[in-house]
């Protein structure tokens, strides 16, 4: 069990790709994004634990990552390996993506989809169409032969293909996730709600954070989340401390305070209340089986 939290954080850029490579299967980690991730799995499987449900991420799917806190397990394929190329944009750069689409070629999107699976997710998740997957297997290539996308020219042309592809597929989801991705407003708004999740701060203070009067920060938190402030972030709270009971020796204390609960005997109420069974009894339900690791990582 690797109980090490890793707090740094390698220094912003607008965008990057990468490609990862394990060979044995990872354990739930707690991934923080400050970007979006556009991801592709070449082989194995990646699980995604999400509101007290796991999503499983097949070879051959693409997958979007919003910004914010992922639980994420990677599991070894047929090959011995699990292996996944990922993009990693910021709101800045995605819309000069969406820009350079309008301006080069005259391509305009907008999107009123709603449903279900984007409301309810932070992130979406589906089978590539042809063209995504043959974009990937060409990255692949590049990164195998060379480590990298040649240059920042070339990595441009790239994010635009690729935007392209996606916006013009059918899945609405997709389509507005990244329009909604590629508004900086709205993601200066987020990011500053998930750099603050686990802090003891009062929903006032965040209100304050952006720039805006408490009406019109539970108004567009709700538009957001699609729940009150108070109400998503204790449930956030909960879940990580759920996963971190599980998969770590940390006393119920220690993952109390860390998740944000100043305050241990209103965490264990408020995780009676979610789960019905104290912070203890649930630990002593979990196998070692059941989760094999937990470790926090950033990713920018």
């Amino acid at each position: 069990m690797n109980n090490k939290i890793n707090t740094s954080a390698p220094t912003a850029q607008l965008s990057d790709v990468v490609k990862i490579t394990e060979s044995e299967n990872s354990g739930v980690r707690s991934t923080s994004l400050t970007r979006i991730a556009i991801g592709y799995i070449v082989s194995g499987t990646k699980y995604l634990h999400h509101n007290d449900h796991s999503y499983a991420i097949e070879e051959g799917d693409i997958f979007i990552l919003d910004a914010g806190f992922h639980y994420e397990e990677n599991t070894i394929g047929a090959n011995g390996r699990f292996e996944q190329i990922t993009f990693y944009l910021s709101a800045e750069s995605l819309q000069q993506a969406i820009v350079k689409l309008h301006i080069n070629y005259n391509l305009s999107y907008t999107s009123r989809h709603s449903c279900s699976k984007c409301i309810a997710t932070n992130f979406i998740a589906t089978k590539a169409a042809t063209a995504l997957r043959n974009f990937f297997v060409g990255i692949d290539i590049s990164l195998r032969n060379t480590g990298m996308l040649h240059n920042d020219i070339g990595q441009r042309i790239k994010i635009n293909e690729l935007i392209y592809l996606l916006l013009s597929g059918e899945d609405g989801c997709i389509r507005r996730k990244l329009l909604r991705s590629s508004d900086i407003e709205t993601g200066h708004f987020i990011g500053t709600i998930y750099d603050n999740l686990f802090n003891d701060i009062s929903i006032d203070t965040l209100a304050e954070f952006t720039n805006r009067s408490l009406t019109s920060f539970k108004k567009e938190f709700k538009r957001l989340f699609n729940a009150p402030p108070h109400r998503w972030i204790i449930e956030q709270r909960l879940e990580r401390a759920r996963i971190m009971l599980a998969s770590t020796s940390r006393t119920v204390s220690e993952i109390g305070i860390e998740c944000g609960f100043a305050n241990i005997s209103h965490f264990i109420k408020l995780f009676k209340q979610r789960y019905n069974e104290t912070p203890a009894s649930f630990r002593q339900k979990c196998s070692a089986q059941a989760v094999k690791g937990y470790n926090s990582a950033a990713v920018v």
